[in-house]
């Protein structure tokens, strides 16, 4: 029997970044009696929410999905302060909008209120988002944030013992750092109104949509000596295979060259290369080029595709999203801004087009049924050509040129819980939508995962692996 077309393996991660690699599931995670198994027997699967009884006990992610990781840091009154930030995401284009969530409920010791912090960000109204590669003064930070409570945030400095200028403070380790401020009532292009509140509460945590007013990156990544190397996609080692059908994949790149504009795609990203734009800097200081952004969303806008794209590296994690309509009509997306939130709800975040830029920032489709649904679904990809070219197919076929793209993509549909997933993908969220929010150009859609389904054969001896953390490629 023929197999999958198989990339060569993925290179292992650098040294810098192995002690900083993520495995998922850890040992026992499967134990809870929530997980039952599906009729057929191909995935395990839970309901959701859990009990406070079960968040006390253990509060961790039900399943994975692969979030990155940002340091924020806020001053207010003399006082600085800094925290951690698991899946900040990019949720709107113009203007350029940042979402960051943190905890204001107590669900457990990992999940605790970040009260000090929050009231702090509040009355100043700034952040400074910043990463640093992996290595020695990342682990001394993170380990500063773990260890010493929230609430004296001097002490989380002295502890890591690590340089830093300017207010907010950013540490002289910072290789990229986006100043933010919490974003301001206005209108979209529509003449809609925006931002009427710079957050908004969801279950066990507060989103803040913070608009970016500069980027710094270092100078010798902003000019190409030393770029960013990510990886977007968990690595499976131990996927499922099965026979590929060429005849489906001649029909689909037949598709694909019909289109007026096609997205790349790559699970291995480097910036800046070839295939970025490159980092336009307004000026340089201090080892960084540092770019100003317009305050109005209008003179932030560029018609043109590639100048319009993101205008530097942010750590982005892709969903394959799935929405059916009260008619039964299946659409689908590659959506590269979803995110997750909330813990308690467990939240799904996807954000969709819905203003007309140009080809790169256009009205999806798909937007048509999820405005009219009151569910999706979100698979996690993984490191696999097969799930790349369905990541290509479902992310430049619109559903007017192809009804059947979630059917056609290359990957299997099938019903879970309420929901349409892809067989083939180690986790699916079952999502209820609570809320849609425009942003600007995207609107905000958030999910309610009410079943999570994870393959059989994801398991600690066959485990998805991930590194949340971009490293230098001359590393």
């Amino acid at each position: 029997m023929a197999e999958w077309p198989k990339l060569a393996d993925p290179h292992p991660l650098p040294s810098d970044r192995l002690k900083f690699r993520y495995t998922w599931p850890f040992r026992g995670a499967f134990d809870a009696p929530a997980w039952k198994n599906t009729c057929d027997d191909t995935h395990r699967t839970r309901a959701m929410p859990e009990s406070r009884e079960e968040l006390e006990r253990d509060s961790r992610w039900p399943a994975f999905f692969p979030s990155p990781i940002c340091i924020t840091s806020t001053s207010h009154g003399g006082v600085s302060h800094v925290e951690k930030v698991v899946g900040a995401s990019i949720v709107n284009r113009f203007p350029y909008v940042v979402a960051l969530s943190y905890c204001r409920k107590p669900l457990s010791s990992r999940h605790y209120v970040r009260r000090t912090f929050m009231d702090a960000l509040e009355a100043s109204g700034r952040v400074a988002l910043q990463f640093l590669m992996p290595g020695e003064p990342l682990s001394a930070l993170m380990s500063a944030i773990a260890n010493v409570p929230e609430d004296r945030p001097v002490e989380r400095f002295t502890a890591a013992d690590l340089a830093t200028h300017e207010s907010p403070p950013i540490f002289d380790d910072a290789y990229l750092v986006y100043q933010c401020r919490l974003a301001k009532p206005g209108r979209d292009f529509d003449g809609a109104p925006i931002y009427d509140e710079p957050w908004i509460d969801v279950g066990s945590h507060r989103i803040y949509f913070l608009e970016i007013e500069s980027i710094a990156l270092k100078d010798d990544i902003a000019s190409g000596y030393a770029p960013l190397h990510w990886r977007s996609l968990p690595v499976w080692r131990g996927a499922p295979r099965r026979r590929p059908d060429p005849g489906s994949a001649a029909k689909r790149e037949e598709a694909l060259s019909r289109g007026a504009f096609v997205k790349a795609y790559q699970p291995d990203y480097v910036f800046p290369s070839a295939g970025t734009i490159a980092f336009a800097a307004d000026e340089h200081r201090g080892g960084f080029a540092i770019k100003h952004l317009p305050p109005l969303p209008e003179d932030q806008v560029e018609v043109d595709n590639d100048r319009a794209r993101w205008p530097c590296f942010f750590p982005s994690s892709v969903g394959l999203i799935t929405v059916e309509d009260g008619h039964g009509r299946i659409g689908g997306m590659a959506c590269g801004s979803t995110t997750i939130l909330s813990r308690h709800p467990l939240t799904v975040a996807i954000c969709v087009s819905y203003a007309r830029i140009n080809e790169r920032y256009a009205r999806r489709a798909s937007l048509d049924l999820l405005e009219r649904a009151n569910r999706f679904g979100c698979g996690v990809p993984y490191y696999d050509p097969v799930v790349l070219e369905a990541i290509r197919y479902l992310g430049n076929i619109s559903r007017p040129s192809d009804p059947g793209k979630v059917e056609n993509c290359g990957l299997t549909a099938l019903r879970m819980g309420n929901t349409i997933g892809f067989a083939e993908l180690p986790v699916h969220y079952d999502c209820r939508i609570v809320e849609r929010r425009r942003l600007g150009t995207h609107i905000l859609i958030l999910g309610e995962v009410e079943n999570v389904f994870v393959h059989r054969d994801v398991t600690p001896d066959c485990a998805l692996e991930w590194c949340p953390w971009a490293g230098s490629m001359s590393a």
